[in-house]
């Protein structure tokens, strides 16, 4: 019996009723999006777009003076982060660096979007969690 390498084992073929499947490198079944390599950095960047739509959508809420800063962050917990996560228990996913920077700056992006607070006025992430009372998620 011969052992392989991974690199040298054979390609894998299943057939179903005598018909040949084919290999991707990704698919999606139940709604996630599954890779060759295991990683959930396709799946996230899909389930950040998503939400970006609707924080754009909510912009009445986010231009109201009459909300305070930590009920915006409560409206973005309630109306925003579901879709992210979609019913998904989000530290399950494999997650790469570059996938928990973009979800990051996505947070950040969020409450930052939420109380108008720019990029140039050089606020760090911190003072703006203060803000809006709120601890990072990620």
């Amino acid at each position: 019996m011969k052992v392989y390498d991974d690199d040298d084992a054979p390609p894998m073929s299943i057939t179903i009723n005598g018909k040949p499947i084919s290999e991707v490198y990704s698919f999606k079944y139940l709604g996630a999006r599954f890779n060759s390599e295991a990683l959930c950095d396709e799946e996230i960047k899909i389930r950040l777009a998503l939400p970006r739509k609707r924080m754009g959508k909510l912009d009445p809420l986010w231009r109201s003076r009459a909300i305070s800063p930590p009920l915006k962050a409560r409206l973005i917990q309630t109306l925003v982060w579901p879709i992210v996560t979609d019913g998904t228990d989000v530290w399950s996913w494999t997650w790469s660096k570059d996938s928990r920077g973009n979800t990051e700056a996505f947070e950040m992006q969020c409450y930052r979007r939420s109380m108008k607070i720019s990029y140039r006025n050089h606020v760090t992430n911190e003072t703006v969690l203060n803000r809006v009372d709120q601890k990072r998620k990620w």
